[in-house]
């Protein structure tokens, strides 16, 4: 997903961090919302930050070497600052992504076993470790006060979303404001407990070698403190982002997959894929497809 700072073309400072290393631009691997990745080597990338970035991430996936979920999770080897833009060695995850892995043709039995292996990974984030301090943004202390409930923290991070793109989602979907109320009502009796929510789970962000998820990455801003099923429900709702033949129908055959495993709860699915939709209309990129989540189209 686009984000706050995001940058497609090479930052200012860019060129000397690749001279550095002794790379080129022909090692471009992929861009981000907040970096551009290099290959280094066969077992190391080079992440080159639009800016400075919240060294709170780096601390946070440190903390992660030696917890396993079975995948790889991002690990940093080295940081550092050239001028305006940092950098980082991270190790490299083994495959590509899920969604280069998906935009090729494949029988459908063998690309729904992997997608049920990407809602499995979804639910196992739920386990990397953090500080105590309730519901919170990680990298935004200030989101909400201490003690605040997980509908506090909900609402303040869509808001967030909603007004970093001036509400233009309120343009595409005028019944908004009877809407948000209906959501912010079915939110409002949700009990969890704060755990790690990914909260960009993506398939840009999944690494697999076409037969199981190999890794996770990008661990940003955007993550949470919050209700681990919000990454769950992500595996589901962000797979028509990807533009490949059967995108729509594996939407709704993971997300029936996924309320089958949360029975009684199974309205979450709907609920936080609207939610999805009023936290990402911040980027105007998929303003149609936030638009059309959030009718549950």
């Amino acid at each position: 997903m686009s984000v706050p700072g995001t940058f497609g073309r090479p930052g200012p400072d860019e060129p000397a961090i690749l001279a550095r290393f002794g790379l080129t631009p022909d090692a471009l691997l992929g861009s981000g919302g907040e970096s551009r990745v290099f290959a280094l080597d066969a077992g190391r990338v080079l992440r080159v930050f639009g800016g400075v970035t919240d060294l709170r991430v780096l601390d946070l996936v440190r903390g992660w070497e030696g917890v396993d979920l079975g995948v790889a999770l991002p690990r940093v080897l080295e940081h550092g600052r050239v001028g305006g833009q940092d950098w980082t060695v991270d190790v490299r995850v083994p495959g590509e992504s899920l969604a280069a892995w998906l935009a090729r043709p494949h029988p459908e039995g063998r690309r729904r076993a992997l997608l049920a292996d990407h809602l499995d990974v979804a639910g196992r984030l739920r386990q990397l470790p953090l500080p105590d301090g309730g519901f919170r943004a990680l990298f935004f202390p200030d989101a909400v006060g201490p003690g605040a409930s997980l509908l506090d923290l909900l609402r303040e991070r869509a808001t967030f979303g909603m007004a970093f793109s001036d509400d233009l989602l309120a343009t595409v979907v005028p019944e908004l404001d009877d809407d948000l109320a209906r959501l912010w009502a079915e939110l409002g009796g949700r009990r969890a407990e704060p755990a790690f929510v990914h909260n960009d789970y993506v398939p840009g962000n999944v690494m697999t070698d076409g037969e199981r998820i190999t890794g996770v990455l990008d661990v940003s801003v955007h993550a949470l403190a919050a209700d681990p099923a919000m990454d769950e429900v992500a595996a589901a709702c962000f797979l028509d982002l990807v533009p490949y033949p059967g995108a729509a129908a594996d939407t709704a055959w993971l997300g029936g997959l996924l309320e089958e495993r949360l029975g009684a709860d199974a309205w979450l699915v709907d609920a936080y894929r609207r939610w999805y939709a009023l936290y990402y209309s911040m980027d105007p990129a998929v303003l149609d497809w936030a638009a059309s989540a959030f009718r549950g189209r």
